[in-house]
């Protein structure tokens, strides 16, 4: 049985496996606070400790899955490509979005992290929340951060924000679909677009649009914070 586990197709199999019923979960309780990957996550966690698998063994099959998520984002360039003409009539005002939005997520994790008194080594390890994965294991690599933290603030934050960003919406009376898609794909990556695809394609565009030029944007702020000092 150990050998079973210690296959990289069972990792594999169990997180596709597990990943389609988090989804098939909430498609049944039409609930929007039922998140697929959050569920996933838990129910990942269960079955390990329940079948006393090592986390080792599992991730074999998971690093199969992360191999491709940078291909993968380059998928979202195709709904990119179908609105490319509001990304040249607005391109001014996404841009400017961008900028600060990609400068208000790390200057919140400055600010947050001296206020309550977290050390430099796990403000840097939380420093790449809001861009992808892909870009935010650079980000933690060129800190000299800790990569599996930052991998499960990348999570938190992406699941965080698309449960409350319906209410921000409401509460902000923010209804442009270009605002919407920046600001998901700025603020929670590839997770955020998922939820602005489900808004429509315009807010799915404009928020893969975001998630690399926020990605680019995060970096030369953090080059811009250590030449100042600031981290």
């Amino acid at each position: 049985m150990d050998e079973f586990f210690e296959n990289p197709i069972f990792g594999l199999f169990l997180t596709l496996a597990i990943g389609w019923l988090g989804v098939k979960i909430r498609d049944k309780s039409g609930k929007n606070w039922v998140n697929p990957m959050l569920l996933s996550v838990l129910m990942v966690i269960v079955v390990l400790l329940t079948l006393d698998i090592p986390y080792e063994s599992y991730k074999k099959g998971g690093d199969l899955i992360h191999m491709f998520l940078g291909p993968i984002t380059v998928v979202l360039a195709v709904p990119l490509y179908s609105n490319r003409d509001y990304l040249k009539k607005y391109s001014k005002s996404i841009l400017v979005g961008i900028l600060l939005g990609s400068f208000s997520a790390l200057i919140s994790v400055v600010f947050l992290s001296k206020l309550f008194g977290l050390d430099e080594f796990l403000m840097k390890s939380i420093m790449g929340r809001s861009v992808t994965t892909p870009i935010a294991l650079a980000i933690a690599d060129m800190l000299k951060a800790n990569q599996s933290i930052v991998i499960i603030a990348v999570s938190i934050t992406g699941v965080f924000s698309i449960l409350i960003v319906p209410f921000v919406y409401k509460l902000l009376k923010i209804t442009h679909p270009i605002a919407k898609g920046v600001a998901l794909g700025t603020a929670a990556h590839a997770i955020g677009t998922g939820k602005a695809m489900e808004y429509g394609p315009l807010e799915g565009a404009m928020s893969a649009l975001s998630i690399g030029i926020a990605g680019v944007f995060t970096i030369v702020w953090i080059l811009i914070f250590q030449v100042i000092g600031f981290i």
